[in-house]
């Protein structure tokens, strides 16, 4: 891994004149390029979640893009995809099963939980700098409605929270927010904390904590078949955006991702035989460099899981 500082002058080169802003966006797709030819390492990760309340639904954080495996309170569990229910062997939305298992649940849910019941929404702000910050809620009102509001008498989709630090108030007339489909908030100094509240103002329940860098909050979710004080999951990150030169590229080869840069370049010129070429050895440069810091280990044995209740030779079920 290296960062950002330590490639930014050959890239530029490679690139041309280009402001910051240009160049971290063409740095961040180029080292896309790169991981989605592979299983690397630098991209793998691992995390134990505590849950609350019997809850079988998991929010999980932002950097994960796609779960890998999942283990239930130290138990293996099956994965399934996100239509598991609507099939002939599946449990439909009612039936549960004996084992451990878990389902996808998608990656576009932009709150920790969903609304219980029609609310009103606020925001807490952790610095003063942030005052006034955009922070629009997509989604229906406790009447069926699209969520709409005005700006400079042009009407918009979405509910823009308030955002006043030291304050936590909605707007008079405010609508009760059942279902959020979608969130914008623009670029902040602080974190941004959405919540629900009452009618007394005194209490709520917290539906989201948004970090600094964060515009389009999207969160992968997954359900559990049973209650659990934790789980652990296996997980691929997500691709980062690049905002500074001290940001970190979870990268081998520095080699690989100016082979990378030079691929972007040559596609925005539409030169495609010269960018294939160029993404090629980008991504044996990677690989490359990943096969040589992979320990020698044995690959993870097939896994078979034999659900009949027809076999009369117990012995085939490993019992004698």
């Amino acid at each position: 891994m290296f960062r950002v500082i330590d490639v930014i002058d050959d890239a530029k080169k490679i690139l041309g004149h280009c402001d910051d802003h240009k160049f971290f966006r063409w740095l961040g797709d180029a080292v896309s390029l790169i991981v989605n030819k592979g299983d690397f390492e630098g991209w793998k990760g691992w995390l134990d979640i505590c849950t609350t309340g019997g809850g079988k639904c998991i929010t999980l954080p932002r950097e994960v893009e796609t779960v890998i495996a999942v283990n239930i309170c130290g138990q293996p569990a099956l994965g399934f995809g996100t239509l598991f229910n609507f099939h002939l062997n599946g449990p439909g939305d009612c039936g549960c099963s004996c084992d451990f298992s878990w389902q996808d649940q998608g990656q576009w849910h932009s709150t920790f939980r969903d609304l219980v019941t029609p609310a009103k929404l606020v925001a807490y702000l952790q610095t003063e700098e942030d005052n006034g910050a955009e922070l629009t809620v997509f989604g229906y009102d406790s009447n069926g409605n699209v969520l709409r509001h005005q700006v400079a008498g042009e009407w918009r989709d979405g509910y823009r929270v308030p955002t006043i630090y030291g304050m936590a108030v909605s707007d008079q007339g405010a609508p009760l927010v059942a279902r959020i489909t979608g969130m914008f908030k623009q670029r902040t100094v602080g974190s941004i904390r959405l919540s629900t509240i009452d009618d007394s103002g005194s209490t709520g329940v917290t539906l989201g904590v948004y970090e600094p860098d964060e515009t389009l909050p999207q969160y992968r979710r997954i359900k559990i078949n049973r209650c659990t004080p934790w789980v652990r999951v296996a997980y691929r990150k997500t691709t980062p955006i690049f905002h500074s030169r001290w940001d970190h590229v979870p990268l081998k080869s520095r080699m690989a991702l100016l082979m990378a840069v030079s691929a972007t370049k040559h596609y925005s010129e539409f030169k495609l035989a010269e960018a294939q070429a160029f993404e090629a050895n980008a991504a044996r440069m990677e690989i490359e460099a990943q096969d040589k810091a992979e320990p020698t280990t044995t690959l993870a044995p097939l896994q078979v899981v034999d659900r009949s209740s027809s076999l009369l030779d117990k012995s085939d079920w490993g019992i004698v």
